[in-house]
């Protein structure tokens, strides 16, 4: 195992030795072997060593993801690898099977910007200690340092902040709202095409609109932007349902049908289509979390008034009215 590692930092490692070691991270047969790998090297870890900063290697990983997206379908085999390895990171066990391996860290740009792929999530700490999980199909831009009067963050997509308390104001910029905090916790949700909403789990914050328009949060609100008008509405909502994807979970709880949609296109990483466009308004409450798309479907076809086919030459899910 040590052997892959080795080859994949130093840029080395070839598809099908990455492949190999991937498979024993997400190979359920594999469970038992790879557990043994790791508690050798954990065993045999020199205790003395500075723990690295693991997150440049993250970031190496999210910039290999987004290079080989560029390159068109032939690559999506190796991404969806890049992928799995960049969840495998995050793994405490993995961690300490780095730390002898990773020592000399190159100096982080002024400016960074993690990005993920649709179909996966990631989390890592900004520079002042606030933890972020970036949801599939976003990307996220900050400074190494804060320096300044204020921590600023640029969001594209969605995002869960826990925000360290600090005397400096955090700030997150979306293309049509700012959001101002000291310490809190909060979901972000502004992906392009999409009605954007902020939902408050602790603490308070200030959201105001690109017109100026204001509005304070209190915990358990929710604040639904009007991009066209510029207003903000406030609604009192279950914030665990808005972060449930933070816990590897879609909690859909009485969307409709086409807010739905564009989820699952983002968890599962398949485009569908909705051919009768009087389906788009259906109710639908459901809880995802280990099921295949195609266990979704077949779930929404017994309790929707709906039917689904896939062409699997596009990869395309087409959904129609029973």
């Amino acid at each position: 195992m040590k052997a892959f590692f080795r080859k994949y930092l130093d840029n080395n490692a070839t598809e099908e030795e990455f492949r190999l070691f991937i498979e024993l991270f997400t190979d359920p047969s594999k469970k038992f072997l790879l557990e043994d790998h790791l508690k050798e090297d954990w065993d045999h870890m020199d205790r003395d060593v500075n723990i690295p900063d693991l997150q440049g290697s993250l970031h190496k990983i999210h910039f290999e993801i987004n290079k080989q997206e560029k390159l068109g379908p032939k690559s999506a085999r190796f991404v969806n690898y890049l992928t799995r390895a960049a969840a495998i990171l995050l793994l405490p066990l993995a961690v300490a099977f780095l730390l002898q391996l990773q020592k000399n860290n190159n100096r982080p740009a002024d400016m960074q910007t993690i990005s993920t792929p649709l179909a996966s999530k990631t989390t890592f700490q900004l520079p002042d200690g606030s933890t972020v999980w970036l949801n599939s199909g976003s990307s996220i831009s900050f400074p190494d340092e804060f320096i300044g009067d204020y921590r600023l963050v640029k969001l594209k997509g969605e995002a869960f902040f826990d925000v360290k308390k600090d005397k400096k104001p955090f700030r997150v910029e979306t293309s049509h709202f700012m959001i101002a905090v000291l310490g809190t916790a909060f979901n972000v949700m502004a992906y392009a095409g999409e009605v954007p909403a902020v939902t408050l789990e602790r603490g308070k914050i200030t959201l105001e609109t690109a017109s100026k328009k204001h509005a304070d949060m209190l915990p358990g609100q929710q604040a639904v932007i009007d991009t066209v008008k510029q207003s903000i509405e406030l609604s009192n909502v279950e914030p665990v349902l808005f972060s449930s994807w933070v816990r590897n979970q879609l909690i859909i709880k009485n969307e409709p049908l086409s807010t739905v949609i564009n989820k699952l296109e983002r968890w599962y990483n398949i485009d569908i289509d909705i051919e009768d466009q009087s389906l788009k308004e259906i109710q639908m409450t459901a809880n995802i979390e280990f099921e295949s798309i195609r266990e979704v479907m077949e779930l929404m076809e017994l309790t929707l008034p709906l039917k689904y086919e896939y062409h699997k030459n596009t990869r395309r899910l087409v959904i129609s009215k029973k």
